[in-house]
């Protein structure tokens, strides 16, 4: 739901090239989300709480009041609760006789280092960084806060009224990696207050946050931003774009449910921590096929393949006729050789042209590769079998036309289905097309 309450997502993304799409909707005909709505606000109270016939089950943290019959009397358990951004719960007993029951404290994931059940995510953080456990307090008294296999405290006594339980869990600010099988997550972080996730928009980055890094050891603080839907809590720190490491920007992360309130902008969950690596998946979707090592002096980095082709067979321009330029071989060529080719050359089907107008995920800014960009693309992405690049064999001479023109009828293209073998053909022919771009 919006703040303001009236407009929604269906679809949740965890990052957003800010082009419009992401917008929270007014109407829509989606009929079971309403209802779906009124059926978990109903449904709430057995989240909470539950009971059989061994023990009293409290599941979640919500400021309430209810009572149970236990052993022929009744148990009113009265919780006055912080979260999600206060750690602190109080549970206060009342009942007319004393009344010996089981009571079950369930101590979520994220606070005994696990952020969720299996091994897919986990915290970056050492257990003994100072993030502690659950602490649990009767009437003052410290008890034992030692969990059983499914996560829960018991406590088994003789209740009396008055009887005031305090339950603190650690909400400092974590990290979460991902599995590195995850390639879309390879060295990144998410950041994580409590059960909160955050996410990073560019309003509150000075800036663009697709490109933006975090080191792994950087400070990050939990604050309360006044300005922000009448005081959220939002976590603060300092990040650098990947293209110029060494300038860091203030930034503050907001919780994720709070995204795309103010307008459509670039956001992100994840954030890379080092740099990509050559296969990594890049800001767009698509993967890393190589870095620049004077990006200083060239204003980028990497450059990142489109994640799927364009075309399986487009003509590159300009058949029998010598264009002005486009004759870059060099990696960094590629972009002002697909400017060369479109000055001169209208049709809207051919590669440039397609490489050019093309959006993946919101994300533009893509050309057709130089000869020399295009033969890294096969070294390090399709001989390493990444890149989602169709190859039925030789039979189907699997062909990618590059953006450095040979002669007026040519242009050079590599086989990516004969061993990255380059040659020069008629402009006409058809081949694949499969777009990069500069970060």
């Amino acid at each position: 739901m919006a703040a303001s309450g009236d407009r929604f997502f269906y679809v949740n993304r965890l990052a957003s090239a800010g082009d419009g799409r992401d917008t929270r909707w007014q109407h829509a005909s989606l009929e079971c989300c309403p209802p779906n709505l009124v059926r978990f606000l109903a449904g709430m109270p057995a989240l909470i709480y539950a009971q059989d016939d061994r023990a009293i089950y409290v599941n979640l943290y919500v400021s309430s009041e209810t009572s149970f019959r236990v052993g022929g009397g009744t148990l009113t358990l009265s919780m006055a609760s912080g979260m999600p951004w206060d750690g602190r719960s109080t549970l206060t007993m009342s009942s007319r006789e004393d009344v010996r029951a089981t009571l079950k404290l369930r101590i979520p994931g994220w606070a005994r280092q696990q952020p969720v059940w299996g091994g897919l995510y986990r915290y970056a953080d050492a257990p003994g960084d100072d993030h502690g456990g659950a602490s649990l307090r009767l009437n003052g008294a410290r008890l034992d806060a030692s969990l059983d296999a499914n996560g829960y405290v018991s406590l088994d006594r003789v209740w009396k009224n008055g009887d005031v339980l305090e339950l603190d869990f650690p909400m400092s600010v974590r990290r979460l990696v991902a599995d590195d099988r995850v390639r879309e997550a390879r060295r990144r972080v998410a950041t994580q207050r409590g059960p909160i996730v955050y996410c990073l928009e560019a309003h509150d980055a000075s800036g663009p946050v697709l490109d933006l890094a975090v080191a792994r050891d950087a400070a990050l603080t939990a604050d309360t931003d006044g300005d922000l839907f009448g005081g959220a809590r939002v976590v603060r720190g300092k990040a650098a774009s990947l293209v110029h490491p060494t300038v860091e920007r203030a930034v503050e992360l907001i919780p994720y449910h709070l995204w795309a309130n103010r307008g459509s902008t670039e956001m992100t969950v994840w954030l890379p921590t080092s740099g990509f690596a050559v296969g990594d998946v890049g800001p767009a979707g698509g993967f890393i096929f190589y870095e620049n090592p004077t990006y200083a002096r060239d204003g980028w980095r990497y450059l990142e393949a489109a994640p799927f082709d364009q075309s399986a067979g487009a003509p590159w321009a300009c058949f029998r006729r010598a264009i002005p330029g486009a004759r870059g071989t060099a990696i960094g060529a590629g972009k002002q050789n697909t400017a060369d080719i479109l000055a001169s050359c209208a049709d809207p089907s051919a590669a440039a042209a397609l490489c050019a107008s093309l959006s993946v995920n919101g994300v533009g800014g893509w050309f057709l590769p130089s000869r020399d960009e295009l033969a890294f693309m096969y070294r390090n992405l399709k001989a390493a079998g990444v890149g989602n690049f169709v190859d039925a064999g030789a039979g189907d001479n699997v062909s990618y036309w590059a953006s450095t023109q040979a002669t007026a009828d040519m242009a050079h293209h590599i086989d990516f289905a004969d061993a990255g073998r380059q040659h020069y053909d008629d402009k006409d022919f058809p081949r694949r097309v499969r777009a990069i771009r500069q970060i």
